[in-house]
């Protein structure tokens, strides 16, 4: 005999997987956004306008700064509720900042004239250094006929550049609002593919095929292998001797140096870096070898270890992506075919060519180290428990994947789902044991707080200050929200999604695109945790194995695999 209110249930559940996945998305902006717009309070401002920028020119450090400068425009913002910033600018290009505490006292200052690139490697900004991979990227990812949607996609990935560029000329909100149509349109286009019905793309043939249509397989092959090696030794070259390293990797090589030494970064950094301890532990505690070799107290000392991890790192998402497309290794009995050979080859130059990632890799960032943390997730996809293990890692390293774990757990059911939340779980406990050992009950605290920083930090850098609508932010995190769950629901009830991994990175690109449009911080740097993705998804560099090609042209469908939910 059935409980009372069991049939009542049941009904409910019915009815709710029958309500479209777009309806609970719209559901959640709703509910999210005046929720958000309630809580959302920016840091205070420490000090009144007039006084901080008295205090500002007072400084003998800041004066010096601004000496033969004609600045025209003063902004003073929070940066926390402690912390000021004041900025002056000339005709719209940023001359030189300051952070002044609430006494008063300059505690960090930047003087942006005497430097002719943002950060990183000269060398990655030269013109053509810049051209020269960019035309190396429209080869490798563009086709032909040139009226595909797909060269549409390189063009806009190809528009971030300009952001570059801007800020390079320390113009810093316009390269902001640079950035804003290719990474709306990426975004937009990501979902699209990923949510949309499932169709194939419109035929195309590489471009690097039709131009030396006199060359066979064999040989295109032997010159991307030639061209492939050529990339990366330039990466090895500029990244490594890069004398640009950005002030994340020493707040992280710092970090790592206090974990060497049984003190947590949090609350015991050195002021060189303004919050420097705002990162998971995972950031610094996969750094401590390094420090372990060569520590880091302040800005003067030598990062040439970390230049070295992102270089490796660009260079083992360029074979994880070249394995993804090739398939597995040949043998001598059974050669790997030339033709997936070449796209291989072609999938990890599309990531190498891409002029951003010389420049980001050019400074040393951890973001690099996450772009390869999350395509490795992604391409063991199929194997629940691994798959979710990187991912937790990925989160524990920086916050932003957290955002994709209902898409890792939305398909999964029964004994998966429990690996996967066991995952979840055992590296969060083992991460938390070493806050621990290191600071006990108050070490989780204390990272909790400084982590808490990225959530309320002021930046002129970023969509809503660039744009000047600063209170409209939450409308935009709930728009997000509500594309999480609308994909959380889809996932969960169409298994043949689940199972397509390139329509899965096209969805964790648009939510990571959404979250760098929708975060209080946005610098080009972040374009690397969604390039290899889109090297696996609008990118995507196909190619069919001659036996493959020879069992459809009978007819022959070829084989599904499981699908991952299963």
């Amino acid at each position: 005999m059935p409980l009372p209110g069991t049939s009542t249930i049941t009904r409910a559940a019915a009815a709710t997987r029958r309500v479209p996945a777009w309806l609970i998305a719209l559901g959640v902006i709703a509910l999210a956004a005046p929720v958000l717009t309630l809580t959302h309070h920016p840091p205070r401002q420490a000090l009144p306008r007039a006084q901080a920028i008295t205090a500002a020119l007072r400084d003998p450090a800041t004066r010096l700064q601004l000496a033969g400068a004609r600045w025209d425009v003063v902004t003073v913002g929070a940066i926390d509720d402690d912390l000021v910033r004041v900025s002056f600018f000339s005709h719209g290009q940023i001359i030189a900042e300051v952070a002044l505490r609430a006494d008063g006292r300059v505690v960090a200052g930047t003087d942006f004239r005497r430097a002719t690139v943002p950060y990183g490697d000269w060398i990655a900004y030269e013109p053509g250094v810049l051209a020269g991979l960019a035309a190396l990227f429209v080869l490798v990812a563009g086709v032909a006929p040139l009226r595909r949607i797909r060269n549409l996609d390189v063009a806009m990935a190809l528009s971030l550049l300009g952001s570059v560029v801007l800020l390079q000329r320390r113009y810093v909100a316009p390269s902001v609002l640079a950035a804003l149509p290719g990474l709306s349109y990426l975004m937009v286009r990501c979902a699209w593919v990923a949510l949309g019905s499932a169709r194939a793309s419109d035929p195309g043939t590489p471009l690097l095929n039709v131009l030396p249509r006199s060359i066979d397989a064999s040989r295109r092959v032997r010159c991307l292998r030639l061209l492939l090696a050529a990339v990366a030794l330039v990466f090895v070259m500029v990244g490594v001797s890069s004398p640009g390293a950005v002030d994340v990797i020493y707040a992280v090589m710092e970090g790592a140096t206090k974990l060497v030494h049984g003190v947590l970064p949090y609350g015991h950094m050195p002021g060189d870096v303004v919050h420097g301890d705002t990162y998971p532990l995972l950031s610094y505690l996969l750094y401590m070898p390094l420090a372990w070799w060569a520590p880091v107290s302040s800005m003067w000392d030598s990062v040439d270890g970390a230049l070295a991890v992102a270089v490796a790192a660009a260079l083992a998402t360029g074979w994880a992506l070249f394995r993804s497309a090739a398939g597995a290794r040949g043998s001598r009995r059974r050669p790997r075919p030339p033709e997936l050979e070449e796209a291989g080859l072609r999938a990890a130059l599309c990531w190498l060519s891409f002029p951003l990632l010389l420049i980001t890799v050019s400074t040393g960032t951890t973001d690099v180290v996450l772009a390869a943390m999350l395509v490795m997730a992604l391409l063991v996809w199929r194997r629940p428990g691994l798959s979710t293990t990187l991912l937790a890692a990925a989160a524990w390293f920086k916050l932003v994947p957290a955002v994709l774990m209902p898409i890792w757990l939305a398909p999964l059911r029964g004994r998966r789902l429990a690996v996967a939340v066991i995952a979840i779980l055992g590296v969060s406990a083992a991460l938390a044991g070493v806050l621990l050992a290191f600071g006990g009950v108050s070490g989780i605290t204390a990272m909790l707080h400084a982590v808490e920083y990225q959530f309320s930090r002021g930046s002129p850098q970023s969509l809503w200050a660039a744009l000047g609508i600063d209170r409209l932010q939450p409308v935009g995190q709930a728009c997000l929200l509500g594309l999480i769950a609308g994909a959380a629901v889809r996932l969960r009830r169409d298994p043949e999604l689940a199972g397509d991994r390139r329509r899965i990175a096209a969805l964790c690109a648009a939510l990571l695109i959404g979250t760098q449009l929708a975060a209080q911080y946005w610098a080009f740097l972040y374009v690397v945790w969604v390039l290899p993705l889109l090297c696996l998804s609008l990118l995507e560099s196909r190619a069919v194995a001659p036996e493959a090609a020879h069992a459809r042209a009978g007819g022959e469908q070829p084989a599904l695999r499981p699908v991952w939910a299963r």
